[in-house]
């Protein structure tokens, strides 16, 4: 039996099948309701026809039956699983529709990025732009299309979504979202390929778009890559063109923890403007997170809230703690989906992304008088350390010291237990020697990048960066105030808020540009280069007690600059909020 659910498990991951529980299929609908009991139409005895498009076991059109949003008469489903058409029947949904002849009316098996074949679902005639609400779960990961027929190929000639993805990525050639700006009549081997590898997250994300009138309503679960990749920013602009999106609700991970994925998603809530309404894009989207399932109906209370005030008034952030002072759900309405489309290096949706936590920066420098820029207009020069495969390291004694991310300490850099490479190996190039004043960042890694690794090159020695360490050299401000900047929480919360994600966390070169440095007068920043420097002197004591064994010596000069370093962090800090004129 054990063995039966490891590979129906295996089966469902594989077509991106994952069921959704049913506190969030509710909360989904509370969501609706806050919508629906504004519009006049549904207050005169009228209901809204529902369509899930990948039903699954269709606890979706259930729980709208169950509290009674709409009649049968207008609940529509369509999956491609042969073997949840068993699961129909199961969940009581044939005692609603009377017989299971009724229930086929209003059920059909099919892929359902297909059309809907004309008169196959009872009062629809080909599904385009005719259902009041589009509901669901969609399939995402998995092997994408699988197979593609030619039924499916002539209907995706008909999608727009190829001309945003050609149009991003032309210029990556070997990029799998980059294929054709207009679907080719017919598919090289290699086109059906990359087809098949193509995310069917974002083709059933058009499909929910399509499905829907004019007036009607979305809601969709989504994996977070949607919100958040740089190169699916072209599935964000296509969203927001035909859409006004309403709310953004992440989920927490454990969410379809049962059905054997740990994706982060988010529930994206949307309205399909009509023809005649403004496609404005200065208005405020409710982002919302939440740490567990049962504390999600605090975010639908929020949100009811909220479309009951005024427009004016919604501003709103909030971070929601139980009575440990644990956080439980997050809630924000300040944000207009201009900004988050204009975020660079690529606009973010995802809710976290706009954490409180992690937008201290931006808050505090709305409030600032001195101007804040990039730190792209002060870069000089950037790169990375060689990658070298396929070759034997061997460590040598009197050889090039190779800076890792092990190297770059709080307070400086500790070579006590550096590798050395000779001067002509592949570990050793040029471009990677860092110059003095350079600043060297962890690129990799929650015990990298994940822990703001960065320090300044102040020695006179030969060295080379390894492939996780970057090299930032700055022109035009002090590297210094950069790098005591950099350790506190303005920048911090930048760099937290751009690595924050899944898998192995990384920082790109245009991330690392994108980074917001407030300049404050030259002359402060000159003093924060002595206070450094002053700092500096323990450190190296430090390095040279710990050389000796003298672990005493070495906590006693460590703690001290570890003591000066906060302190200037914090007097930095307290200058660019403008409550102190100078760190001395």
């Amino acid at each position: 039996m054990a063995q039966q659910k490891q590979e129906e498990l295996k089966r469902q991951k594989d077509i991106g099948q994952f069921f959704t529980p049913q506190e969030v299929v509710n909360f989904i609908y509370d969501m609706l309701t806050v919508h629906l009991d504004k519009e006049e139409k549904w207050k005169k005895g009228k209901f809204p026809s529902i369509i899930d498009p990948a039903c699954g076991e269709g606890v979706f059109l259930k729980v709208a039956l169950d509290k009674e949003i709409t009649k049968p008469i207008y609940v529509f489903g369509v999956d491609l699983d042969e073997k949840v058409k068993e699961k129909w029947i199961e969940i009581n949904l044939l005692k609603s529709f009377g017989s299971k002849a009724e229930l086929d009316i209003h059920f059909y098996h099919q892929n359902g990025l297909l059309p809907l074949p004309e008169k196959t679902l009872r009062y629809k005639r080909g599904g385009l732009n005719q259902y009041d609400l589009v509901v669901g779960n969609p399939p995402y990961g998995g092997v994408g299309l699988q197979v593609i027929t030619r039924q499916l190929h002539d209907t995706l000639l008909k999608y727009e979504i190829w001309r945003r993805a050609s149009k991003q990525n032309s210029n990556k050639q070997n990029d799998n979202a980059f294929l054709f700006e207009e679907m080719p009549e017919n598919l090289s081997k290699d086109q059906e390929e990359r087809l098949k590898k193509f995310p069917i997250e974002i083709l059933f994300a058009e499909r929910f778009i399509q499905l829907c009138k004019p007036g009607g309503h979305i809601a969709i679960i989504i994996p977070d890559g949607i919100l958040s990749n740089s190169n699916l920013h072209y599935a964000r602009e296509f969203i927001s063109e035909k859409m006004k999106v309403n709310a953004i609700v992440s989920l927490p991970r454990e969410t379809f923890k049962g059905a054997g994925t740990s994706a982060k998603t988010s529930i994206l809530f949307m309205t399909k403007q009509k023809e005649e309404e403004k496609k404005a894009d200065d208005y405020k989207i409710f982002l919302a997170s939440v740490e567990k399932l049962e504390n999600i109906d605090k975010i639908y209370e929020y949100y009811k809230e909220v479309n009951q005030m005024n427009s004016s008034k919604k501003d709103l952030v909030k971070v929601i703690n139980d009575s440990q002072g644990n956080e439980v759900a997050m809630v924000r309405v300040d944000r207009t989906l201009k900004e988050m489309m204009g975020e660079k290096p690529s606009s973010r949706w995802n809710p976290e992304y706009w954490h409180p936590k992690f937008t201290i920066a931006e808050d505090t420098f709305i409030s600032i008088k001195v101007s804040v820029k990039n730190v792209s207009d002060f870069e000089e020069f950037i790169t990375y350390g060689p990658i070298v495969v396929g070759k034997e390291f061997k460590n040598e004694k009197d050889g090039v010291i190779l800076i890792n991310q092990t190297e770059i300490g709080f307070t400086g850099l500790d070579f006590s237990k550096a590798l050395r490479a000779k001067k002509d190996s592949p570990w050793v190039i040029e471009r990677a020697k860092p110059k003095n004043n350079d600043l060297l960042l962890a690129r990799s890694g929650v015990g990298g990048v994940g822990k703001n690794k960065i320090t300044i090159f102040n020695k006179n020695i030969e060295a080379c960066v390894g492939c996780f360490v970057d090299i930032l050299r700055l022109k035009d401000i002090n590297p210094f105030y950069v790098l005591v900047f950099w350790k506190g929480i303005y920048g911090w919360s930048q760099i937290n808020k751009i690595i924050n994600g899944v898998g192995t966390v990384n920082i790109s070169f245009d991330e690392i540009r994108s980074i917001k440095i407030p300049i404050i007068a030259d002359k402060v920043q000159k003093n924060i280069e002595s206070e450094y420097k002053k700092m500096s002197i323990y450190h190296d004591r430090a390095m040279e007690t710990k050389a000796k064994g003298d672990e005493q010596g070495y906590k006693k000069n460590i703690g001290t600059a570890e003591k000066m370093l906060k302190e200037l962090v914090a007097r930095t800090e307290a200058v660019i909020r403008e409550e102190k004129e100078d760190v001395i």
